[in-house]
């Protein structure tokens, strides 16, 4: 699974380098709704170079695989791509000999889980999954703010603490709301275009948010530090994910 992430990985950054790097402007951003930039201004990202690619390390990370079960501590790896939009998660279980690796490229969503590195213990390349991934990408918007400024995104203003984003991309397209607090900080993301797996080959679509409980200052700007993520199911919330950002590298050559 790891040599697999690496080298898609590796594809992404090939294809990084056909975009020049911009600087984050006043009239670069001129035509993005107000909290978004004004998250840009607290967070300190004016005047810095616009994220077309990120490393995201990891402190520490869980997972829940369902609501009845422990959470399991993860090892991972994470890579986001802005243009092309994508993203790449290796994850490795401390406690079993479990790898797993999840993409989002080009309109193609794949999980892809395994034991021992030989045996399937999940694999998953539907259109359900993809659409899903795209969420994931999505909701991370704020991570990496290189993608807030897409063609293929479109922002909605509701109210000067949330705004409307609608995604395009290869033919699937998704939407949610970000909210911000009033120091201007994103607080959460929320939509209704996620698939929540209820066997196999089934999925229905189920609420689903993603949390930032707290930033951390990375130099002379604030990065997301503690998430989590949640489905809210008819028979309660079920945080599946959580995980503390140690730092965030920006447009990375490897």
């Amino acid at each position: 699974m790891k040599k697999v992430y690496l080298k898609e990985k590796s594809e992404f950054l090939e294809r990084n380098k056909a975009f020049d790097t911009e600087i984050f402007t006043e009239e670069l951003v001129k035509d993005l709704p107000v909290p978004i930039k004004k998250y840009l201004r607290v967070c300190g990202y004016m005047n810095t170079p616009v994220p077309v690619n990120a490393n995201v390390y990891w402190t520490e990370s869980w997972l829940k695989m369902s609501p009845e079960k422990e959470w399991g501590k993860l090892y991972t790896s994470q890579f986001n791509s802005v243009k092309p939009i994508g993203r790449l998660a290796y994850m490795k279980f401390s406690s079993m000999p479990v790898a797993a690796r999840d993409l989002y490229r080009d309109g193609y969503g794949e999980m892809n889980g395994k034991l021992l590195n030989l045996i399937k213990v999940v694999f998953d390349n539907s259109k359900e999954t993809a659409q899903s991934a795209l969420i994931t990408t999505f909701c991370e918007f704020m991570f990496i703010p290189g993608y807030l400024l897409l063609d293929n995104v479109k922002w909605e203003l509701i109210n000067q603490s949330s705004v409307h984003g609608t995604l395009f991309d290869n033919g699937i397209e998704v939407s949610g709301i970000f909210f911000f607090n009033q120091e201007g900080l994103f607080t959460h993301f929320e939509t209704n275009d996620r698939y929540y797996s209820t066997g196999k080959n089934t999925y229905k679509k189920v609420k689903f948010s993603a949390f930032v409980d707290s930033y951390k200052k990375q130099g002379n700007i604030k990065i997301c530090e503690k998430v989590k993520i949640v489905w809210h199911l008819p028979e309660g919330d079920y945080e599946y994910y959580k995980g503390i950002v140690d730092s965030i590298e920006f447009n990375v050559n490897e």
